[in-house]
């Protein structure tokens, strides 16, 4: 048997990993976004605003149980007097969380089983009618790829965890329909890097 003791992903960067320790939190937030105003000094007028946003991306994680949160804001080419539409900025996000699989009154399938029954479990549900679900394959595994483009885009990646009754979960998400195509192209290419870590019984990391 092994334990997953790690899940590492490598964001670009331009992203900012925000602390999601409440007592920690909010200088985290300052920190990313003083961050961004020194490569994009056009987002210098708007710190409140984005402070406020990753603030409220930060809380949101924290209390879904996720152990990661990522962070790009971007300066776009969109006409800044349309600025209080919110239609200036560039944003997106990443977050991940371990969920248990649903109950199969079973073993914990694995590889492709396991994302063959989530797929399909998803696929029926009426919930999520408009996703695009796939099974794909990363370096880390074999994977559910479920896609949602609704004005903005979700992207999320379930990742079954060896020997157990969960997944990872990789949760992209960004309000901006402009950009929806590229951040696809950059979610996926950031899903790429996910490795799992995990525990042997003698100890070892495998």
């Amino acid at each position: 048997m092994t334990a997953l003791v790690a899940a590492r992903i490598v964001t670009p960067g331009d992203w900012a990993d925000l602390d999601l320790d409440p007592s920690n939190r909010h200088g985290s937030i300052v920190r990313a976004v003083r961050q961004a105003v020194s490569r994009d000094p056009r987002l210098a007028g708007h710190q409140v605003r984005l402070i406020g946003l990753l603030d409220d991306v930060a809380r949101r994680a924290h209390d879904s149980g996720a152990f990661f949160c990522s962070s790009l804001v971007l300066s776009s080419d969109a006409d800044t007097s349309r600025a209080s539409a919110g239609t200036d900025l560039l944003a997106a996000n990443l977050l991940m969380q371990v969920a248990p699989m649903p109950e199969s009154g079973g073993p914990p399938p694995g590889g492709f089983d396991a994302c063959a029954g989530l797929a399909a479990a998803i696929s029926c549900d009426p919930d999520w009618e408009d996703a695009d679900v796939t099974v794909v394959t990363v370096p880390a595994g074999p994977v559910v790829r479920v896609e949602i483009v609704a004005g903005g885009v979700c992207l999320q990646y379930l990742v079954p965890v060896r020997d157990s009754s969960s997944y990872v979960i990789l949760t992209f998400t960004s309000p901006c329909p402009p950009y929806v195509s590229a951040l696809l192209r950059l979610f996926d290419s950031i899903a790429e890097s996910l490795v799992l870590e995990y525990e042997t019984a003698s100890g070892a990391i495998d």
